[in-house]
């Protein structure tokens, strides 16, 4: 008997006791993970742009990440503290021009409503505004021409009052550039280029202009666009630069790597997914064999997975 009692007992202690209270370890979910990971990204990009000023940006980092967690009540009120803080600039800088503007100081007036258009590209005010100081600067050009020339030279004056308003067309979209509204500031210098395309000078000015701003976007991590500067610095400028033609290659091969590291990521929850990646990847560099051996296999297994999937 007091054997059999020293075998059930050493069996007893051979197995795990389990309990009411055993905690239970949930599965992690890829496609989360990935999803907070990006979350985790988009919250820190908008922390930077804040704190370096730049609320536009901000507020479009914010807006991502409502969208990637839209059920978080925190980020909500961090993106209408943002959107808040441009509406309460915008409203400044077009107080701060419209004062300008009533005491003939147009220079500080044109610098007050370029950065109100930084803040929101689409504000209608500050556009009007920028064009009546363009207005009256090209009447005082022309009015101090004309008290300096003779009566004959009348006909000079008029041919090149056309010269001055092209001048300040290029003005105003290059300090729109440099001010941050890299949308508005190529809309117009595109429009100048396609109405002046002989203008060398003007379009070598371009040029460099655009390619600067390709550089200050490169150097902060914004690779996609500053490619897309640098390649149309060269449309604008009518000739290729061998420093923008190396960025450029330089940019191509970094996104093509990127874009295939987010596929790897994604494969493992998001076939779908991952070929948009590799595709991105191949269209930035079709060299990179690694994204093409990748998608291809991809494709194969989304293929062999649509043909066994039941009809429905």
């Amino acid at each position: 008997m007091a054997l059999a009692g020293v075998a059930l007992l050493a069996a007893c202690a051979q197995e795990p006791v389990v309990t009411a209270f055993a905690p239970v370890v949930a599965r992690s979910n890829p496609a989360d993970e990935a999803r907070s990971r990006a979350v985790a990204q988009h919250v820190q990009l908008a922390q930077k742009a804040r704190e370096s000023g730049d609320l536009a940006a901000a507020a479009n980092q914010w807006r991502i990440v409502v969208l990637l967690a839209p059920g978080e009540a925190s980020y909500r009120r961090e993106q209408e503290t943002v959107n808040a803080a441009i509406r309460q600039g915008v409203r400044e800088q077009l107080q701060t021009g419209n004062a300008a503007m009533k005491a003939n100081d147009n220079d500080r007036a044109t610098q007050a409503m370029l950065r109100a258009l930084a803040l929101d590209p689409d504000n209608d005010e500050a556009a009007r505004a920028l064009r009546e100081i363009d207005r009256q600067r090209i009447s005082r050009i022309q009015g101090e021409r004309a008290q300096k020339l003779r009566p004959v030279d009348v006909n000079a004056l008029k041919a090149g009052a056309s010269d001055a308003a092209a001048t300040y067309d290029l003005e105003q979209p290059l300090e729109m550039l440099r001010a941050g509204d890299v949308s508005g500031g190529m809309r117009d210098l595109r429009a100048y280029v396609d109405a002046n395309p002989g203008n060398k000078a003007a379009r070598q000015r371009i040029g460099t202009a655009v390619a600067d701003r390709a550089r200050e976007l490169q150097a902060k991590g914004s690779r996609e666009q500053a490619l897309q500067l640098y390649e149309q610095a060269g449309a604008l400028r009518g000739e290729a630069i061998p420093e923008w033609t190396t960025q450029i290659q330089v940019l191509r091969k970094a996104l093509s790597e990127e874009y295939y590291s987010n596929g790897e990521r994604a494969y493992r929850s998001d076939v779908a997914l991952a070929i948009k990646q590799w595709e991105t990847s191949l269209k930035y560099d079709p060299q990179n064999l690694k994204a093409s051996a990748r998608l291809r296999d991809a494709r194969a297994a989304q293929d062999k997975l649509k043909s066994i999937a039941p009809a429905k």
